[in-house]
C-alpha cells in the first residue's frame, strides 16, 4: 500500500506542474499581428476591401435602413409613359407613348451624380395621314438630391441636361408642334427635372417611382416651338 500512495502523490505532482505550465503559456501575450485590434474587422490580407466592408455593414442593418454607408455604385432601369402637354397639343393626334431609361451613377449620400441613356416613342396620328412614331434617343447628365434615413423610403429630387436626337418621318411637314425630320435623327437640346422616391425591398435593391418633366428646345427644326413632356415612370434601382 505505501508504494501505491507514493505513486499517486507523484502523479498528482506531475499533473500540477503540467497545468501550471499551460496556464503560464496562456497568459503570455500573442505575437504581434495575430490578434485583431478591438473594433476593427479582421481582413484576409493586410489590404482593406472597402467594397466588402460596405456590403457587410449593410447586411448588419435592417433591410429598410437607407442610411449612407460610403460611396457606392448605382444602377437603375426605368419605364415611363411620356405625355406631351401644352396649348398646341391635341390628344387625338399626339397620343401617350412609352420610354425606357438606363441609369448609372455614384451614391455619395445626399448627392448622386448620374448619367443616363434612353429611348422614347410617341404615336402621332395626323388626319388623312398614316400614323408615325415621334422617336427620341437621349444621353443625359445630371444629379439626384436625396435624404438618407432609417426608413425604406428614400425621397429625391433630380435635374439634368439632355442631349437629344429626334426622328419623325412623315409626309405632312409639321404636325402640330412636331416637324418631319425625314429618315434621320436631328439634334435638339433639353432639360429634365424629376421628383420621386425609392422604396427598398432588399438591402441593395429598391423600386423607383417618380415623375419627370422634360423641356425640349426647338433644335434643328425638330419642333415649331419649345415642347413640354410629363413622364410618370416606375423602375428598379440597385446598389452594387
Amino acid at each position: 500500500m505505501p508504494w501505491v500512495i507514493a505513486s499517486l502523490v507523484r502523479s498528482g505532482a506531475l499533473l500540477t506542474l503540467v497545468l501550471a505550465s499551460t496556464a503560464q503559456a496562456d497568459d503570455e501575450p500573442l505575437p504581434q499581428g495575430s490578434q485583431p485590434e478591438y473594433g476593427v474587422m479582421p481582413m484576409a490580407s493586410q489590404g482593406s476591401n472597402r467594397r466588402l466592408e460596405r456590403r457587410l455593414s449593410r447586411q448588419e442593418r435592417p433591410k429598410q435602413d437607407r442610411r449612407y454607408s460610403g460611396p457606392t455604385a448605382v444602377l437603375g432601369l426605368q419605364g415611363g409613359v411620356p405625355l406631351f402637354v401644352g396649348n398646341a397639343v391635341d390628344r387625338s393626334v399626339i397620343r401617350p407613348g412609352g420610354s425606357f431609361t438606363l441609369l448609372a451613377g455614384a451614391d455619395l449620400g445626399y448627392f448622386v451624380p448620374e448619367i443616363e441613356f434612353g429611348y422614347l416613342a410617341v404615336p402621332i396620328d395626323p388626319v388623312a395621314l398614316p400614323r408615325e412614331p415621334l422617336q427620341r434617343i437621349h444621353l443625359g447628365f445630371g444629379t439626384r438630391l436625396q435624404v438618407p434615413n432609417r426608413s425604406p423610403v428614400l425621397p429625391y429630387l433630380g435635374f439634368g441636361f439632355a442631349a437629344q436626337w429626334w426622328k419623325f418621318d412623315t409626309l405632312g411637314g409639321c404636325v402640330l408642334v412636331a416637324c418631319s425630320t425625314g429618315s434621320r435623327f436631328r439634334f435638339a437640346p433639353g432639360l429634365s427635372f424629376r421628383a420621386g422616391t425609392s422604396i427598398s425591398f432588399a438591402r441593395s435593391a429598391a423600386i423607383d417611382i417618380g415623375v419627370r418633366y422634360i423641356l425640349s428646345f426647338e433644335g434643328d427644326t425638330v419642333f415649331t416651338q419649345n415642347t413640354h413632356i410629363i413622364e410618370p415612370s416606375i423602375g428598379f434601382r440597385f446598389w452594387l
